[in-house]
């Protein structure tokens, strides 16, 4: 008798929390949104539909202008400590589709076959205040990271960012000069807990390298070769696969 009340009572618990969770989940979010009224976003929200489950939120920014977001969660997930989650943003300038995980318990951050464009328009804006202009537009294919926000750790990074080269323009003094760069290529891969990205041309030639450390150290070395791209003199003593150009900074 003491062991069918103890199942009875766990079944009961389990029935509640599962109601409980799909009560939230269809519950509409615009009402949500409106109930909550959050204030001094980053962003101007424009439209929110559908639920926690599903759902779709327009929002618009200077840089971006309007971008519309829609996700879609995983029940099961849910059962297991983890919110598992599609989704896609389509904006004019950008755009892109993947998956989210979120671990509860282990602490792990995925972003799983993620694929996205970005139209050189939207990446200039940034780099205008430097002086810097570029062309050619940059695509993330079917790109896997898992983050692990306890230990700082990267168990895995695989896909592949590429950009489509083109004509750049650079402070050169009071100047400005321009260069053709052709297609660069950046691989991401994993040693040790680091995140590292390589970046090559086309052929394979390595121009620069990055990294993130477990210490929350972030590292970016750029070789002769980037140099020799641009068509800028430097010392014909450094072979082309020479770090002329390194920098350091504490990102978390």
């Amino acid at each position: 008798m003491a062991n069918e009340a103890k199942k009875s009572r766990k079944l009961l618990y389990v029935s509640v929390l599962a109601y409980f969770v799909f009560l939230v989940a269809m519950f509409p979010i615009n009402i949500a949104y409106q109930l909550v009224n959050p204030k001094g976003l980053p962003v101007q929200v424009m439209a929110v539909s559908g639920t926690l489950w599903d759902g779709e939120v327009v929002i618009k920014h200077s840089m971006t202008g309007q971008v519309r977001l829609n996700w879609q969660l995983s029940p099961l997930g849910l059962l297991l400590g983890q919110v598992n989650s599609q989704f896609e943003v389509k904006g004019a300038q950008l755009e892109g589709k993947g998956g989210l995980s979120v671990g509860l318990i282990s602490g792990d951050l995925e972003l799983s076959h993620v694929s996205a464009y970005i139209n050189s328009a939207l990446i200039n804006k940034p780099l205008r205040s430097q002086r810097v202009t570029m062309t050619g537009d940059v695509e993330l294919n079917d790109s896997t990271i898992v983050f692990n926000w306890k230990d700082k750790k990267t168990s895995i990074a695989q896909g592949r960012l590429v950009w489509m080269g083109g004509e750049v323009s650079y402070p050169k003094g009071r100047k400005s000069k321009n260069a053709d760069l052709p297609m660069l290529v950046v691989d991401l891969s994993t040693d040790k807990g680091e995140l590292l990205a390589q970046v090559n041309t086309e052929d394979g030639l390595a121009v620069a390298q990055a990294n993130l450390k477990t210490d929350g150290w972030g590292s970016v070395a750029v070789q002769k070769r980037m140099v020799d791209l641009l068509g800028e003199p430097w010392s014909n003593k450094a072979s082309p696969d020479s770090t002329i150009f390194e920098l350091s900074e504490k990102l978390f």
